[in-house]
């Protein structure tokens, strides 16, 4: 009955691209054309947080500071419409965008055969005070579907320990003091999963603007043992 109903409404009221306003197929959000304008991450990128760089291997903020996270797998630039398309899934609860999104994850971790030793996935955690304003964590939503894609273990390894203001408005030196000590690990979680971390971990999240979460979280990770940690991303602000 809920199918008919949604097929008489798209029939009368058709959808639209949220982007580009053409027509859409049922249950759509995004069309074909726009997913195919994402500007996907350059060979010229730093190879630890995968920023990108005009010469050399590594970024001056790595060299000077580097993180714990071993290095980045980012999939696109944060520029339209691939930002555009995570503010849609991340903040207006469009989840028929995670199989695709979750896809574009699966294709970068393809081309990384230096990553396929690591059988565990997890991701950034929320407080549940946040989890239930939301309704959902878009991260953990994110590693599970492409731990289904790629045949490897979701887990929660992760929790935030303090609530922190927004860091969307803040410098980049105020980000990494405002995640300072925000995250720890599920020593109890870590048990359940200790036959695979020696081979490291995988840690999904939506976008990296400096890194700082992905760093904090990174090294809550390595100060309980695990020896690798391999951020995968969706999208690295420019």
């Amino acid at each position: 009955m809920l199918k008919l109903l949604n097929d008489i409404c798209n029939f009368v009221f058709p959808p639209y691209c949220s982007i580009c306003g053409e027509a859409l197929e049922r249950e759509k959000v995004v069309c074909n054309w726009c997913f195919g304008k994402i500007h996907f991450v350059t060979n010229k990128a730093c190879r630890i947080c995968g920023k990108p760089i005009k010469s050399g291997n590594i970024c001056k903020t790595c060299k000077k500071n580097p993180p714990d996270f071993d290095f980045i797998i980012g999939c696109g630039n944060y520029v339209p419409p691939l930002s555009n398309i995570i503010r849609f899934y991340k903040y207006n609860y469009r989840t028929s965008l995670l199989k695709r999104l979750a896809c574009i994850l699966y294709s970068a971790y393809q081309t990384r055969g230096d990553v396929k030793r690591i059988k565990l996935v997890t991701w950034v955690p929320m407080r549940r005070a946040e989890l239930r304003e939301r309704g959902y964590n878009q991260s953990r939503q994110l590693a599970d579907k492409f731990a289904r894609l790629s045949g490897l273990r979701s887990v929660s390894l992760l929790r935030k320990a303090r609530n922190i203001p927004s860091q969307t408005k803040l410098s980049n030196e105020g980000r990494l003091t405002n995640v300072l000590g925000a995250y720890e690990m599920d020593y109890g979680a870590l048990d359940k999963v200790s036959e695979y971390i020696d081979n490291g971990v995988i840690i999904v999240d939506d976008v990296l603007t400096t890194g700082a979460t992905l760093r904090e979280c990174a090294t809550a990770l390595k100060e309980a043992g695990i020896p690798r940690v391999v951020g995968l991303v969706l999208a690295i602000s420019p």
